[in-house]
């Protein structure tokens, strides 16, 4: 190993303190093998002495307590430590690259690696999954077959199926499925958020007059615990969104009163392809194992997640944000998930009580292409753009671009190592087939990541947020309108 003349640590890689102890964090997604090793645990003394590599330090003037220590060398020879001429620069929304199959870029994705060829490390991570023969495992998601055995066995219910619903892409194509293509007995629950789009609600309209015999069920919240729920959010974790973890806990009691058999999320596939081959993998470090399905246990699993998710242990996880998401709405909204809690409570201490369990469809096999499902349900239920719109990733909510944008100020600002959702469930759609790479890159550009959101100054007005105030979450700091 050559010795390093001015080392420093390589771009993307922070010293933080944690209630765990000091680690060394990587906020980004490194090639694998190399993915699952983002958080490494440092020493007390060798996470001080790390702080000293500030790139202008000779090695001879650094302490030998640092360029002696066995885990030095390890971290060089990991490349985690480098020569200061060797740190990569920040991208510029001009200057960046751009995965040779997907659309990810180190732009929108700070830190994010490409092998020799090109390849994105997402992308890698997929290839790796269909190379071990696991494609893409959905364990949730249900066949036909089981939908229709569910139906005939269900006696104890007017309805077989609970459907979430928000009048977007997914939620309609997911109706459409369960209640004309196969037939079953539906109820629709649709939380009646204050930023859905006016296309969505004409699409709900539409739906209720297309599908007679489908039971819709519409459910409010006083816009001022909506209002100071949202500000409140945007303070916590850096974003106001609160949905969807609001729908679990409005219409899941109701779903348990029905004795409904099963509940249907419009959750697509590509939006679980990270959780199932980037996060899982980053959190134990083993590839991802398919396992025998408890369909009870997974949803018991789910709402004690929602219900009563404490803060991570381990804070600058890829997934720690979706924890501190969740935890933070149940705070803000405790109760609203009163009647949710108890029926947790009751469930585990009955191991016989039925309960709604959580589905979602097979979706790149029942799609086909996203593209072909808008025209299905454009053709089958009158379905809408909303007006201007050209992106088929998300069609429901008026503030998404605001939630890209946050996400991308957080990540950016090491902040949190969430990645932005949106650019890469549109790089694992390219991949998966559902969109092409061209379709993507212009859904790209209308993101919220290369310009700040109009939307954004109405929000924060909304919300009664001051758009000079400094917004500091997860250890960075940015301010609104800026």
């Amino acid at each position: 190993m050559r010795a390093l003349q001015q080392p420093v640590l390589q771009y993307r890689w922070q010293v933080k303190e944690t209630n765990a102890g000091a680690q060394l964090v990587y906020f980004g997604l490194r090639n694998p093998p190399n993915h699952t090793r983002s958080i490494i645990p440092l020493p007390r003394e060798l996470a001080d002495r790390l702080q000293l590599l500030d790139g202008r330090t000779a090695v001879d003037d650094l302490p030998s307590d640092l360029t002696g220590h066995e885990m030095y060398t390890q971290l060089i020879a990991e490349g985690i430590i480098v020569e200061a001429r060797e740190v990569r620069q920040p991208s510029s929304r001009d200057n960046f690259q751009q995965c040779v199959r997907c659309v990810t870029n180190d732009y929108v994705l700070p830190g994010l690696e490409f092998d020799a060829n090109g390849l994105c490390a997402f992308c890698q991570c997929y290839e790796l999954a269909e190379r071990s023969g696991q494609g893409l495992v959905l364990q949730d998601g249900i066949t036909d077959e089981d939908l229709i055995r569910i139906s005939s066995e269900n006696t104890g219910s007017r309805f077989d199926v609970m459907v979430l619903y928000t009048g977007g892409k997914d939620s309609t194509y997911l109706l459409w499925y369960l209640a004309k293509k196969l037939g079953l007995r539906v109820i629709v629950g649709s939380w009646n958020m204050p930023y859905t789009n006016d296309t969505c609600r004409e699409n709900m309209r539409r739906a209720m007059r297309i599908l007679p015999n489908v039971e819709f069920v519409e459910h409010t919240l006083p816009w001022s615990m909506v209002r100071q729920a949202m500000h409140d959010q945007f303070e916590r974790v850096g974003h106001p969104c609160l949905c969807p973890t609001v729908a679990h806990a409005l219409f899941y009691p109701l779903a348990v009163q029905e004795n409904i058999p099963m509940i249907m999320h419009g959750v697509e596939e590509v939006q679980l392809a990270v959780m199932n081959y980037v996060m899982t993998e980053i959190r134990s470090g083993q590839p991802h194992k398919e396992r025998a399905p408890d369909h009870r246990a997974d949803t018991l699993n789910f709402l004690r997640m929602i219900t009563k998710a404490a803060e991570p242990q381990q804070p600058y996880s890829v997934n720690a944000n979706l924890l501190q998401h969740m935890s933070s709405v149940r705070d803000l909204l405790a109760p609203v998930f009163r009647p949710l809690d108890d029926i947790l409570t009751r469930a585990e201490n009955d191991p016989n009580m039925p309960v709604p369990i959580l589905r979602r469809l097979k979706s790149n096999a029942a799609y086909g292409s996203w593209a072909k499902a808008v025209e299905l349900i454009k053709q089958e239920m009158d379905w809408q753009m909303p007006p201007g719109q050209k992106g088929l990733l998300h069609t429901s909510c008026r503030i998404e671009k605001v939630k890209d944008y946050c996400q991308f100020k957080r990540f950016q600002g090491a902040g949190a190592a969430f990645f932005p959702q949106a650019i890469v469930e549109l790089g694992a759609g390219v991949y998966f087939g559902l969109v092409s790479r061209e379709d993507a890159l212009e859904e790209l550009q209308e993101s919220g990541y290369y310009r700040e959101p109009q939307a954004l100054s109405a929000l924060i007005r909304d919300l009664g947020i001051d758009p000079g105030q400094g917004q500091v979450t997860g250890g960075m700091s940015w301010t609104l309108g800026k």
